[in-house]
């Protein structure tokens, strides 16, 4: 008689982790060939994980600009601009319930609804995104883990419209279609498929990055600190400054407006 033996489940010693507001939203475990322990200590690994978070960013802020396109096509310079257009009743007829209006000068972008333009809870503007202060922002974070343990992370405020945010796939497969098909695709299927179309997976780039700063045969090329984790450096500028000389918010991801707010 064959005995079959109980397999355990098996997991790599490496993960990284991306969560909104300590929900998890990508997780993936990985391999590290010819891992070397020394890196958990480098600012070499601290900078290759800020680089992530970049990535995850602009890639939101990208799917942003896509997704702006097809569901807010009126954009005007200025509020006044906006009231003026929509004083005729024939361009009021032109837009549906629902549908955005960007408007660049203003703190705010707007929803047409039955009673005119409202505002909406997020800004976006010459490629970057600003927070309503009114509005509270959802907290991201990018975490590398080794053996179930926190070496280094990024936390950031990521300030992306509700549809953007609630179908957040880092592979890029969602919404994915023929070029051939998508005149048979509804609205949504649409939307889903330009705010993707021409964006590859960013899984593997992020695994890829870390795998690579983690396995330096060489010491002498790590840049080494006394503990692990997000740490300060002695031979870099701080945080602080570079925000300051880049005009970028504390926790420097979102561009600041003239009036630092």
């Amino acid at each position: 008689m064959v005995e079959f033996r109980k397999v355990k489940d098996y997991k790599e010693r490496f993960e990284f982790k991306l969560t909104v507001d300590n929900n998890i939203i990508c997780q993936r475990y990985f391999r590290i060939n010819n891992f070397n322990p020394v890196s958990l200590k480098s600012y070499n690994l601290s900078e290759v994980i800020s680089n992530c978070v970049n990535t995850i960013d602009n890639d939101l802020k990208q799917k942003t600009i896509s997704y702006l396109e097809i569901f807010a096509p009126l954009y005007f310079d200025s509020v006044e601009e906006m009231d003026k257009y929509f004083q005729n009743p024939v361009n009021r007829n032109r837009i549906g319930l629902g549908h955005g209006i960007v408007v660049k000068n203003s703190s705010v972008d707007y929803a047409w609804t039955e009673k005119g333009p409202r505002e909406l809870e997020f800004k976006f503007d010459d490629g970057e995104l600003y927070e309503n202060k009114e509005n509270k922002s959802m907290i991201y974070k990018f975490a590398f883990l080794v053996d179930g343990k926190e070496v280094c992370s990024r936390i950031w405020e990521g300030i992306y419209p509700k549809y953007i945010r609630n179908s957040i796939d880092l592979s890029n497969k969602r919404g994915k279609q023929d070029p051939e098909d998508v005149f048979h695709l509804n609205f949504e299927q649409y939307l889903d498929y330009q705010i993707v179309k021409g964006k590859s997976d960013l899984v593997w780039g992020l695994i890829k990055d870390i795998c690579t700063v983690c396995s330096y045969s060489d010491n002498s090329l790590y840049i080494l600190d006394d503990e692990y984790g997000d740490k300060y450096y002695d031979n870099v500028q701080s945080d602080e400054e570079l925000f300051k000389i880049y005009g970028l918010s504390k926790d420097g991801m979102v561009k600041l407006n003239k009036a630092g707010a």
